[in-house]
């Protein structure tokens, strides 16, 4: 909520567009790699789950992590949606440009890869796992909503409707940030709670009375 404020500040001050390393929309800002962070540490939550636990299956769980890191880092579905657009000759429809087109396949690609990973770990799960990878999910879905979804209608809708813009920036690139806050509260919550589990003492059992 603060990166989202001092987007909106910069916003009102500068009138125009906001200062880059300020707006949540601009690569490489300050909020971008705050959520670089975010990211990294859910790499690292679920790592530690595999280990503590001693079950792979959270391995998946960190994968997918890694990649929205990556992903997100080098701008991977941005480059190499650009390049299909270029080699297959994609051309603009509907609002949306050429590249547009190459970055839903490599959305896609990825999004099918991973639903086959986590779903046969979702399937090979315990009760417990499969309740996290649950919670996990809802949340992804709602970082994928504000990032696809709302990416395309930001495209679409600001070309008829310009002025729209900012607003976009806010309920997209501001959306996908909360719904990563609290997917980051989760996985600390998690190793909260392993902590507790190994921390806690056994317990003393009563003393048997003398005859």
């Amino acid at each position: 909520m603060t990166i989202i404020g001092i987007h909106t500040a910069a916003y009102i001050l500068y009138i125009d567009t906001p200062p880059s390393y300020w707006s949540i929309a601009a690569d490489r800002s300050f909020g971008e790699t705050f959520q670089y962070i975010k990211e990294l540490w859910l790499v690292f939550s679920f790592a530690m789950l595999t280990r503590i636990r001693s079950n792979w299956l959270y391995g998946s769980l960190s994968l997918l992590c890694c990649y929205l890191f990556l992903d997100d880092l080098f701008l991977i579905h941005e480059r190499v949606g650009e390049m299909i657009a270029l080699n297959f000759n994609f051309q603009p429809m509907f609002k949306l440009r050429a590249i547009d087109y190459g970055e839903l396949i490599v959305n896609a690609i990825a999004g099918s890869f991973f639903a086959v990973l986590i779903g046969s770990s979702y399937w090979r799960g315990s009760r417990a796992f499969r309740q996290v990878c649950y919670r996990v999910l809802v949340l992804l879905g709602g970082v994928v909503f504000c990032g696809i979804v709302l990416d395309v209608l930001h495209i679409i809708v600001t070309t008829l409707y310009p002025r729209l813009y900012s607003a976009f920036d806010l309920l997209e690139d501001g959306g996908e940030m909360l719904f990563m806050s609290v997917l980051c509260w989760y996985g600390i919550s998690l190793i909260k709670q392993q902590e507790k589990v190994v921390q806690q003492p056994e317990l003393e059992l009563p003393l048997q009375r003398k005859g």
